[in-house]
């Protein structure tokens, strides 16, 4: 997704930012970025069970969580944050944060009511661009079934599936292009992990 973004209406510094991030590493350089752009608020937690307490007790601005495969993470959070009976603070936004970004996870962050999607590794610029967005555009949220939701992402999404059911299964370019991101990333991996252990 692109977008141009009007730097002057929003700064980074005037919210206040909970971090969902069980990697220690992670932790570190979101604790940096952000605390070097000087942000309000910063609550860095490793599990989304205290997170949400925290949450709960003080609505943050925006929310970054990792979406990771494990019972505990981030989308399971998504999921049940986004729930009716948590309103007003589920709508709070969202960014989720991933590893390795396919299609079905992105699709499937979205419809459980994520604002952004991001792909690690994470540079400040980006970071702050989509903060900075997702704030100032105060996207509205509806309720769909017992969750709230993004419906201009949602749309987008539904119409993108609708399309490709239309014209079949992936295209021989597309096949070619995930195989190039997974090959970017487990590159990206081995060197994170190389840095980091």
């Amino acid at each position: 997704m692109s977008f141009q973004f009007d730097h002057k209406s929003f700064h980074v510094s005037d919210s206040n930012i909970v971090v969902i991030e069980p990697a220690r590493h992670m932790q570190i350089l979101y604790r940096s970025m952000l605390s070097a752009s000087g942000v309000r608020g910063l609550r860095v937690f490793s599990s989304t069970e205290r997170a949400a307490e925290s949450i709960l007790s003080d609505p943050p601005d925006i929310v970054l969580v990792d979406w990771s495969d494990d019972s505990s993470n981030g989308g399971h959070f998504l999921k049940h944050f986004r729930d009716r009976r948590l309103y007003p603070v589920c709508l709070t936004p969202i960014i989720v944060v991933m590893s390795v970004v396919r299609k079905r996870r992105f699709d499937k962050a979205i419809k459980w009511g994520a604002h952004a999607v991001l792909a690690k590794p994470i540079s400040c610029t980006r970071l702050f661009d989509y903060i900075s967005w997702i704030l100032a555009a105060q996207m509205p949220m509806e309720l769909n079934g017992q969750r709230y939701v993004v419906p201009s992402l949602l749309q987008r999404v539904d119409a993108e599936f609708a399309n490709r059911s239309k014209f079949g299964v992936d295209s021989m370019a597309e096949a070619q292009h995930m195989a190039q991101i997974n090959s970017i990333q487990s590159d990206v991996d081995r060197i994170l992990n190389s840095a980091f252990y």
